[in-house]
C-alpha cells in the first residue's frame, strides 16, 4: 500500500480540485482520479456497514464492522444476532486491532538453518504440495471451524489420509465427559441463565470467559435485575478464588481449588436425602458416599449453610448449576462435572434450563487422548498443518512433539511461538479480512464478509488449502458437484445460496447470517443412561502441611483469553477487573501465608509444579484462601509481537502436559532473593470508598416499600434545577438538547468493555507499561472495583468518566476557555486553544481528565484504523469523555437531512452500543418523555456521585440492590 505525506498531498491538490475516492472493500489503494463508475454501496466520507462474525473466541458473536474510505476503524455487536443482540465483549471490539496489528504477519516465511527467511507463494505451496504427492500424510491441527472452512478441511485431510483435529486450550471436556457417561451426550449444552431463578456456579466464570460470555452477560443481568413484585433471582458461586463473576453473586463461598466437587456432592446427598429431588437419584448415593468418604469432608463450611443452600437451589422454580472453570481439566474437574450433571439432573433443569438439543460448536473440540495420541503419532512422513492455533505456547510440551512431523506448515496471522518452529509460514487473512462462516449452536449461522480489502500478501485460509489440494492433483469439491470450485468465496456462497438462491445470500449479507430455524423452546429431558454404577477417578485430598506448599489455581484472562489477543495494546492496558493490573500478571496470595513467607506486596515470588517454574510479583489479598495461589493465564509470551514477547509470565508452563492435562496442582512458593522481575502495575490504589459513599447500594427489602419519585432529590442540570440561594452563577441555558446519562450499577458486572470500546472509537492512545505506572494512563472511562460494606469480601463496579456538570469546576479555572459549557450542556474540550495549565484537572473532583505527556506515533498501519471524525491530540493537550459528540452531530445531521427531530434512543455513544448488560442509557434530558429523563424523575435507587459539591452532574447513578442470603 502506497504512502502520501501531507506535504505530497498539498502539492498534488494545490492547483485544482481533485476528489479522492476509494477502491472497493477488496483492494485498497489510493487513487487521485474519480471513478466512472463508484463502488456499489460506499461513498466517500460516509459509513458503510457489513455484517459478519467474530472470531476473537469460540463464542460466534455477531458483530457489525464500521467501513469508511476504504479501511475498517471499527466493530460493534450485530442487534440482530440472536446471541449477544448488539453488544461485544473486550476481546470483541479489539478486533481491529488484530487487523492493523503492526507485527502481523505480511509475507510467506521458510525455516533454514533455524532461522525463518522471506519467501513466496509460489515456491511454498509448490515445496508443500511436492511433499504430499510424494505420499505425506496431511495432518490438521486448526482452531475451532464450522460450515465451509470445516468441509474443506475434512477434505483436505481425507484426500491425503491424514486427520484433523479442533484444538482449543478450553475445550470443556470434562463437562462434556460427564455428559457422556450419564445421558450419551459428550456436548457442551446450551444453558438458559435468563430463565433460571437460582444459579449455582461452581468455579465457571461465565461472566469472562465460560462458553458464551456477552450472552451469559446479558441473561445475568435480566435474571439478576430487580423485580418490584417478584421475589428477587440469586446467585451462589463456589470456588477457590474471588473473580469477577464470584464478585457478582449474591453469595461467595471459598474452597480450595479442587473442592468444588466436595461441595457438589455434599448438596446433591443433602436434595436426595431431603426428599427435595424431582428424578429419583436413590441408586447413586452409594457412588456418592464413597467419593465423599474418600476425598475427605467439605472444608471451612458451615453445615447450615450448605443445607440452606440445597434447600434453595431444590425448592427454586429454575434452578441451574454451572461446572467450571473454563480451563478444567483432569480427574478432580470430572468429578465435579459428573455431580453438577447429577445435581442438574435431580432438581429437574435437565430439559429446563440445561438444552441438550442445542449444543455448543465447543463439542467438536479434541479431547485431551485424541490430541495426545495426534501428537504422538506424528512421524517424519507427515506434513502438520497448524491452522489459528498456538499450542507450542497452551500445552506443555506440545512444542517437541510438533517437531516430529517431516514437515510443519504455520497458517495464521501472527508470528507466535508455533509459527516460530515452523518450516514454512503461510500468512492468513484476519477475519475481517475473511470469507467463512461460523455456526455457534444449532439454527444460529453466522456468516463472514470482508469488511476490506487485504493489507498485507496474505491468502485466506480456505483458498490455500483448495489450492494445494489441486497442485497436488486432488482437488476438492463440494458435496453434490463435480466440477471445484473456482475459489473459497464460490464454495461458500454455494452452501448458502443452496436452499434459498441468490436472495438467501443476499440476505445472509445484510443481516450476518440466518437464524430462522434456531428452537424456541428446549428439547424433552433426555434419558438418564447411568444407572449408578459411577466411578469417580479422583482421589482423596493431599494435605499441605508445610507454609511454602500451596495449590495452584490457573485462569483465563477476560481481556486475552488463552493468551492468542497478548499483543494488543488495548487489552494489554485494560486493567483485570478485580486487581486493576494492567501490562502483565501476578500471583494472588493469602495474607497469613503470605506473612508466613516473610513475602510483601509486590515482591517477587517463584511458583513451582512438577512441570515447570514462573515468576511474578505477589499480590496479597483475601481473595484466594490459604494454601492457595492462582495465577492468571495469557501472558509470558517468548514471541507474538512488540506488546506480547516478555510480559509477564507463562503459567501454562505450570500445568500438566498433554497427557495429564490438569489445570492446578500442588506447588511450592518460593521468595526471589533481591525481587528481581517484572514490577505489578495498578491503576485503581484502592478499592476502599474512604466513607465517600460513591458506589452506593440499597437492601432490596428497603427498595420495595419506595414508591416510583421517591428516593434522593437530584441538582438536575437544567434550568428548573437552577437554585439562587445556592448557585453563584446563572443557569444555562439550552434550547434545543441537554444531554445526560443514566448508569445502571446493579447491570454493571465490571467487564470493562465500554472502556475498550471507548479506545477504540475516540483514538485513546496506548502509552505503555512504564508510562502508565507513573500515573499518565489516558483511558477516557474506567470501571474501578470498590469494596462493599459489611464482613463479606465483595466488589462492586462504577463506570466513571466525564459528568458534563452543569456547574463545572473545570470550566472558570481554564485561562483561555479550552474548557467550554457547549449548547447541547456538553462539557467541551476545544483542543487548539488548550495550552496545557492541567488547571482544570486539578479542580476537577470526579479526575476524569487526562493530559497528553507525549506525541503518540501510530505504528503503521495502526493510523489506518484512526476514527476519522475525532481528533487525534498532541502532546500538551487536555482530553476526557465527550459522550460521543462525534456520534451526537452525525444522528443530528441525519435528523435534518430527513427533516425530522431526533428520537429517544437515537444517538447511543460507544460505551453504551458495546455494554453487554446494558447499563448505560443515554438521551435528551430536555425531553420529559425520554428513558434517561424518566430514570432520572422517578427511579427510586436515583443518586449524583459527590452530590454534596453541587456540580450538577448530567450523569445520574442508580444504586446497586443488596440481596441477603436466605
Amino acid at each position: 500500500m502506497s504512502d502520501m505525506s501531507r506535504r505530497t498531498f498539498l502539492w498534488v491538490t494545490g492547483g485544482s480540485s481533485i476528489a479522492l475516492v476509494t477502491e472497493p472493500p477488496r483492494k485498497l489503494v489510493n487513487k487521485l482520479i474519480p471513478k466512472v463508475i463508484p463502488p456499489e454501496n460506499i461513498r466517500p466520507g460516509s459509513w458503510t456497514v457489513f455484517a459478519t462474525t467474530c472470531r476473537e473466541c469460540p463464542a460466534g458473536c455477531g458483530m457489525h464492522l464500521s467501513h469508511r474510505d476504504g479501511r475498517v476503524t471499527k466493530a460493534e455487536g450485530n442487534p440482530a444476532h440472536p446471541v449477544n443482540r448488539g453488544a461485544l465483549c473486550p476481546r470483541g471490539q479489539s478486533a481491529p486491532q488484530g487487523l492493523y496489528d503492526p507485527d502481523r504477519l505480511r509475507q510467506v516465511l521458510y525455516r533454514s538453518g533455524g532461522a525463518s527467511r522471506p519467501s513466496n507463494w509460489q515456491d511454498a505451496l509448490s515445496a508443500i504440495s511436492t511433499r504430499l504427492i510424494s505420499g505425506g500424510r496431511a495432518v490438521i491441527l486448526s482452531s475451532l471451524q464450522t460450515g465451509a472452512l470445516a468441509e474443506v478441511m475434512t477434505g483436505f485431510a481425507s484426500a491425503f489420509r491424514g486427520k484433523l483435529l479442533f484444538h482449543e486450550a478450553f475445550n470443556y471436556e470434562p463437562m462434556r465427559a460427564a455428559h457422556q457417561e450419564l445421558f450419551g451426550l459428550p456436548v457442551v449444552p446450551h444453558h438458559d441463565l435468563e430463565n433460571s431463578d437460582y444459579i449455582l456456579s461452581f468455579a465457571a466464570d461465565f461472566l469472562e470467559t465460560w462458553v458464551s460470555p456477552v450472552s451469559y452477560a446479558r441473561q445475568f443481568a435480566d435474571m439478576h435485575g430487580f423485580r418490584q413484585d417478584e421475589a428477587q433471582n440469586r446467585m451462589v458461586y463456589v470456588g477457590p478464588r474471588l473473580s469477577m463473576t464470584a464478585s457478582n453473586a449474591d453469595s461467595f463461598i471459598q474452597v480450595p481449588p479442587g473442592q468444588e466437587r466436595l461441595v457438589a456432592a455434599t448438596l446433591l446427598k443433602l436434595v436426595i436425602e431431603r426428599g427435595w429431588q424431582k428424578n429419583d437419584l436413590t441408586p447413586f448415593r452409594g457412588a456418592l458416599d464413597g467419593m465423599l468418604k474418600g476425598a475427605g469432608q467439605v472444608p471451612a463450611i458451615p453445615e447450615a449453610t450448605l443445607l440452606q443452600v440445597a434447600q434453595a437451589f431444590a425448592n427454586a422454580r429454575a434452578p441451574l448449576a454451572l461446572a467450571g472453570p473454563s480451563a478444567a481439566k483432569g480427574a478432580v474437574a470430572s468429578d465435579t462435572a459428573l455431580c453438577v450433571a447429577l445435581l442438574n439432573y435431580a432438581v429437574g433443569a435437565v430439559g429446563k434450563t440445561v438444552d441438550f438439543s442445542r449444543p455448543h460448536a465447543l463439542s467438536r473440540t479434541a479431547r485431551e487422548a485424541e490430541l495426545a495420541a495426534l501428537l504422538g503419532s506424528l512421524g517424519a512422513n507427515d506434513v502438520l498443518f497448524v491452522h489459528d492455533t498456538n499450542p507450542a505456547y497452551s500445552r506443555n510440551g506440545a512444542a517437541a512433539q510438533l517437531r516430529r512431523a517431516g514437515t510443519v506448515v504455520y497458517l495464521g496471522t501472527m508470528p507466535d511461538e508455533t509459527a516460530q518452529m515452523a518450516d514454512w509460514v503461510l500468512p492468513i487473512d484476519s477475519p475481517l479480512e475473511s470469507w467463512g462462516e461460523y455456526e455457534p449452536e444449532p439454527g444460529v449461522r453466522g456468516l463472514m464478509q470482508p469488511g476490506m480489502g487485504r493489507i498485507h500478501d496474505t491468502r485466506s485460509a480456505g483458498d490455500l488449502f483448495l489450492k494445494m489440494a489441486g497442485l497436488a492433483r486432488r482437488p476438492l469439491s463440494r458435496k453434490g458437484s463435480a466440477e471445484p470450485p473456482a475459489d473459497f468465496a464460490s464454495w461458500l456462497k454455494a452452501g448458502w445460496s443452496a436452499p434459498g438462491g441468490e436472495a438467501a445470500w443476499a440476505g445472509a449479507l445484510r443481516t450476518g447470517g440466518d437464524w430462522s430455524t434456531r428452537p424456541k423452546s428446549p428439547a424433552a429431558q433426555p434419558a438418564l443412561q447411568a444407572k449408578g454404577g459411577l466411578r469417580f477417578a479422583a482421589a482423596g485430598v493431599t494435605p499441605l502441611p508445610k507454609p511454602d506448599q500451596a495449590e495452584l489455581w490457573a485462569w483465563p484472562s477476560i481481556m486475552l483469553y488463552d493468551g492468542r489477543l497478548a499483543n494488543r495494546g488495548w487489552l494489554q492496558e485494560a486493567p483485570d477487573p478485580v486487581s486493576f493490573v494492567v501490562w502483565g500478571n501476578w500471583v494472588d496470595m493469602n495474607p497469613r501465608q503470605a506473612e508466613a513467607l516473610g513475602i510483601e506486596e509486590g515482591e517477587m515470588v517463584q511458583i513451582s509444579t512438577a512441570t515447570g517454574s514462573l515468576r511474578a510479583p505477589a499480590r496479597i489479598t483475601e481473595e484466594v484462601g490459604l494454601q492457595t495461589v492462582a495465577v492468571g493465564l495469557g501472558q509470558g509470551h517468548t514471541a507474538l509481537g512488540k506488546n506480547a514477547k516478555g510480559i509477564g509470565a507463562n503459567a501454562f508452563l505450570l500445568l500438566g502436559g498433554v497427557n495429564s492435562g490438569s489445570t492446578f496442582a500442588p506447588c511450592r512458593i518460593a521468595k526471589v532473593p533481591g525481587g528481581a522481575g517484572d514490577r505489578m502495575t495498578a491503576t485503581a490504589p484502592t478499592r476502599n470508598q474512604l466513607h465517600r459513599e460513591l458506589l452506593q447500594a440499597v437492601p432490596v427489602s428497603e427498595l420495595r416499600v419506595m414508591k416510583p419519585g421517591e428516593g434522593d432529590r437530584l441538582d438536575l442540570p437544567l434550568s428548573k434545577g437552577h437554585r439562587p440561594e445556592e448557585d453563584m452563577y446563572p443557569a444555562h441555558e439550552h434550547k434545543k438538547h441537554r444531554w445526560g446519562m443514566a448508569i445502571d450499577l446493579q447491570r454493571c458486572i465490571g467487564c470493562g468493555a465500554c472502556a475498550v470500546a471507548c479506545y477504540a472509537e475516540n483514538n485513546i492512545p496506548v502509552i505503555g507499561k512504564e508510562l502508565v505506572r507513573g500515573g499518565r494512563e489516558m483511558a477516557w472511562l474506567r470501571v474501578p472495583p470498590y469494596r462493599m460494606p459489611g464482613d463479606r469480601l465483595r466488589y462492586a463496579w462504577l463506570p466513571l468518566h466525564c459528568q458534563h456538570c452543569d456547574a463545572a469546576p473545570c470550566e472558570p479555572v481554564c485561562p483561555v476557555f479550552a474548557a467550554v459549557h457547549n449548547e447541547e450542556g456538553l462539557n467541551a474540550q476545544i483542543y487548539n486553544r488548550c495550552i496545557g495549565t492541567r488547571y482544570c484537572s486539578n479542580n476537577c473532583p470526579y479526575k476524569v481528565r487526562r493530559f497528553n505527556w507525549l506525541n503518540v506515533e501510530w505504528r503503521k498501519p495502526l493510523d489506518l484504523q484512526l476514527n476519522p471524525e475525532v481528533t487525534v491530540r498532541t502532546r500538551g493537550v487536555m482530553e476526557k469523555c465527550t459522550f460521543c459528540v462525534q456520534r451526537i452531530r452525525q444522528a443530528e445531521y441525519r435528523a435534518s437531512r430527513e427533516r425530522r427531530q431526533l428520537q429517544d434512543g437515537e444517538v447511543v455513544p460507544a460505551c453504551a452500543q458495546t455494554c453487554p448488560t446494558g447499563v448505560f442509557t443515554f438521551g435528551d434530558l430536555l425531553d420529559p418523555n425520554s428513558r434517561v429523563s424518566r430514570l432520572a424523575a422517578t427511579e427510586p435507587r436515583r443518586y449524583q456521585l459527590l452530590h454534596e459539591l453541587h456540580t450538577k452532574p448530567a450523569v445520574t447513578f442508580l444504586r446497586r440492590v443488596e440481596v441477603e442470603l436466605g
